[in-house]
């Protein structure tokens, strides 16, 4: 900080040059007094980046296809990838690195001509509505179940979709999205809601409903405006009349009950209020509904955006019935909810909360429910109907005197037990409910009264195997297990049959043909596809797949490539080329597994008879940027011993060391132990390692200590190349100051190219490189000894200066390992007396 006199004359510290010269003339006195000003250090920190992060390719159960997904842990990757695929080696080498200390990798999906699994569900009426398919390929997603239900709080407007992944069947994944619809406008969308976050499935609407299709969904004449119907029955004229006029104009003492609070399209909640009405008792049907109307709409234009309603009168019941209306309205909903105070919604049962049905624009289109259900509507009447529910209501208690599910018949007239007839009188309306059950709705809430009587008797019966559940007023059926397509085969009721309002169907729907229900159609199996080709490997940059599904990936450090049985070994030597080419555009480490021509038949290493099998798998890599270890490891898989490449293991253990030791430790050594296995294929001769190590071969042994590393030369490190990249420490060191310096100059970009910034350069640069010394990781005694950093007129000439170039060399002293530990003995004869 430092402080400016009233006379205008800057007192500052010094910082640098730069940071002087830019900052000179910012502060702008005008009054007399004290200035504070703040003056950069100069100092911008340059952090190291991380040195073992994996990448790992192959052919996984499940998960997305040339997606690189992050994972933390080796329950990420059976949280995302499922279990091992029975041909690749690509779930267990992950789980070597981390189990050999690697805590962060990524992995991608390989796939060549794989499918995913699809069924397409129906509505109610049977229109094909949702496409649903996998949210990846393979055969995994013939085993991904769903389930449809509306038990929601509109549920006569949204439903929940479940999706639940099945092996063996056993779930081992499941998703529940509550409270969709199929409004496209709407934010719970079921298309969108879903695809954004699921990890098992992908919606689509079916091409019939799309714009265009046989059942556009976007047409109101395929759908119906939406309305809150109040479920009291009024009766007739006088008896509209008298119900009305003793809740607004009630005798004294007693309140007045007038108002309720109305959402019309998802406009913002309004109160109405129909008093005062005077007039109720002269008023004809017509004025009546002109009343509710007027005050509605009048409430209504009081909020933006404005909306308007109609208000009819249903059946002979006279139900009140708010729909959607007017130009330039979305037609799309009616909600009512209780004022807080002078309510009247509750009496009227107006409003879901109060027993009315509310009723949305497109809820015809949800999928029908994994259910078998008496439903308030006709499926194959027209569309918003209220068919059921109305014959229902109409009925006398002592018509339904048991329901009668796959034979098994459930007395609903039992006086000591489940019995409709609950007010006394076998021949009072359904509507008509028990004394005292609802006295604030004039005991009008008879229907879903006796429609719990029958779930509750349903779930009652130990017999069935089926539960019981209401949504609003539709009573479902729901098997309480069995096969996806378990569902009863008949449903009645005694004396009156409502055995044609029930619609029957399965307890799930299934990802490709394992579903027969009425409301599902079925798509495409999913199938694994081929193993992957060398195309598949390679893939496309234009598009992102194969190798370059890394692309959109920030930082990674080691690359593994995991086995696979149904890959050939021409494939894998034709890969490791553009893999290590791929790592050195990346400043990443390709760590390469041995080939199998490596080892005889016999169990002992060829490659030490003909060390030009060496040669000819480096043939075609970035050396300096590769290395291979041999021989392959031993692992038990449940009981079985099995083998596989060492990369991913070493992958781990590179980490392991980084975070020990630092990244300019060779990850070899007694320290170097591998975890996770039983055993090498090839146990090797201290000769035999003699012969690998000096052509570039990291060796695995089986020590005294365990089974250690004893190796760490890239494959640019046979002593006849003389190679400055011999060694995996000293490579993998200057890829991380490199992309370390990369990331940490970026600020420099586009600053004067002058000494100022140089100077800058020095000191960000030089700190970095001197935090790295302080930790042990290059030679010398002192800074000098140990690096360098040159950033000025010898390093940026004029000519670089006219092109916008600024070079800053920067150079270190590695540590090399102690590959070979030399010790001289010498006998001491002791004193001779001559």
């Amino acid at each position: 900080m430092a402080g400016t006199a009233g006379n205008g004359r800057n007192a500052r510290n010094h910082g640098t040059a730069a940071f002087n010269k830019e900052t000179e003339f910012m502060v702008q006195p005008t009054y007399p007094g004290v200035y504070i000003e703040e003056v950069p250090s100069g100092v911008r920190t340059i952090s190291a980046v991380s040195t073992s992060i994996a990448a790992f390719l192959g052919r996984a159960s499940k998960g997305p296809i040339d997606q690189p997904v992050r994972l933390l842990s080796y329950a990420d990757y059976e949280r995302r990838f499922g279990d091992p695929h029975p041909a690749s080696d690509l779930a267990r080498s992950v789980r070597m690195f981390f189990n050999n200390g690697g805590s962060d990798c990524y992995v991608v999906r390989l796939a060549r001509n794989a499918s995913a699994a699809s069924v397409t569900l129906e509505n109610l009426a049977g229109t094909a509505v949702l496409d649903i398919s996998a949210a990846a390929s393979g055969a995994w997603g013939n085993n991904v179940r769903i389930e449809v239900d509306y038990d929601t709080p509109l549920p006569d407007a949204s439903f929940n979709l479940g999706l639940y992944h099945e092996e063996e069947g056993t779930v081992v994944q499941s998703e529940v999205f509550t409270g969709l619809t199929m409004d496209p406008a709407s934010p719970r969308f079921a298309v969108d809601f879903v695809n954004s976050s699921s990890q098992l499935a992908r919606l689509a609407l079916n091409a019939a409903v799309e714009s265009g299709g046989a059942s556009d969904l976007t047409v109101i004449g395929n759908s119906f405006a939406g309305f809150s119907q109040s479920r009291r029955p009024l009766g007739n004229l006088a008896a509209v009349r008298s119900v009305l006029d003793g809740l607004i104009n009630p005798a004294a003492p007693a309140t007045p009950s007038s108002r309720f609070e109305i959402s019309v399209d998802g406009s913002p909640w309004v109160e109405v209020d129909l008093a005062p009405w005077g007039t109720i008792g002269g008023d004809t049907l017509a004025q009546i509904r002109d009343h509710i109307q007027q005050r509605i709409n009048d409430a209504l234009d009081t909020v933006s955006p404005s909306a308007n309603v109609a208000v009819t009168t249903a059946t002979a019941s006279n139900f009140i019935t708010i729909t959607a209306d007017g130009a330039g309205s979305s037609l799309e909903s009616v909600h009512v909810r209780r004022a807080g105070s002078r309510d009247i919604a509750a009496a009227l049962m107006l409003g879901v909360d109060q027993g009315g049905v509310e009723m949305t624009r497109y809820s015809n289109f949800r999928p029908a429910p994994t259910a078998s259900v008496l439903t308030v509507g006709d499926p194959g009447g027209s569309a918003g109907n209220l068919d059921h529910l109305d014959q229902i209501a109409a009925l006398q208690s002592q018509a339904i005197a048991g329901i009668t599910i796959d034979a098994v018949t459930i007395p609903l007239n039992d006086p000591l037990g489940f019995n409709l007839q609950t007010t006394g009188s076998g021949t009072d309306p359904f509507s008509q409910s028990a004394t005292g059950y609802s006295p604030g709705t004039g005991e009008n809430d008879g229907v879903r009264e006796k429609l719990r009587i029958v779930a509750a008797a349903i779930n009652a019966d130990s017999t069935l195997e089926y539960r019981a559940e209401l949504w609003g007023y539709n009573l479902a059926l729901i098997a309480t297990g069995g096969a996806i397509n378990q569902q009863p085969s008949a449903i009645s009721t005694s004396t009156t049959d409502l055995s044609g309002d029930f619609v029957l169907n399965t307890r799930q729907y299934s990802l490709g043909d394992a579903g027969s229900g009425d409301f599902s159609v079925a798509g495409t199996v999913g199938t694994d596809g081929l193993a992957p080709d060398l195309a598949t490997y390679l893939g496309s940059e234009a598009q992102q797949t194969g190798l370059h599904a890394l692309d959109p990936v920030d930082l990674f450090n080691l690359m593994i490539l995991p086995g696979d049985d149904d890959v050939t070994q021409a494939t894998m030597d034709a890969l490791w080329g553009p893999a290590s080419s791929y790592c050195q555009g990346r400043r990443a480490f390709l760590l390469v597994d041995p080939p199998a021509g490596w080892t005889d038949d016999g169990g002992r290493p060829a490659v030490v008879q003909d060390t030009a099998l060496v040669n000819d798998l480096r043939a075609t890599l970035a050396r300096s940027n590769s290395a291979v270890y041999y021989p392959r490891l031993r692992y038990n898989d449940n009981g079985t011993i099995r083998t596989i490449g060492p990369a991913g293991a070493i992958a781990g253990l590179f980490a392991r060391t980084d975070s020990n030791r630092g990244v300019w430790k060779a990850p070899a050594g007694i320290e170097a132990g591998v975890r996770d296995i039983v055993g090498l294929t090839v146990e090797l001769t201290d000769a035999e390692n003699g012969v690998l190590n000096p052509k570039g071969v990291n060796c695995l042994r089986v020590l005294p200590n365990g089974i250690v590393c004893w190796g760490a030369r890239t494959l640019d490190g046979d002593d006849a190349f003389g190679s400055e990249w011999k060694y995996v420490p000293i490579r993998r060191l200057a890829l991380m100051i490199e992309e370390s310096l990369y990331r940490g100059t970026r600020w420099a970009v586009f600053e004067p190219n002058d000494e100022p910034l140089w100077a800058n350069l020095r000191l960000n640069v030089g700190a970095f490189m001197n935090s790295l010394f302080r930790q042990g990781a290059f030679q010398g005694g002192s800074p000098k000894d140990a690096y360098f950093v040159r950033c000025d007129a010898s390093t940026t000439t004029q000519n670089d200066r006219d092109r916008g170039i600024v070079n800053i060399l920067v150079g270190f002293a590695p540590l090399k390992p102690a590959e070979f530990v030399i010790i001289r003995i010498q006998q001491i004869a002791g004193e001779i007396q001559t």
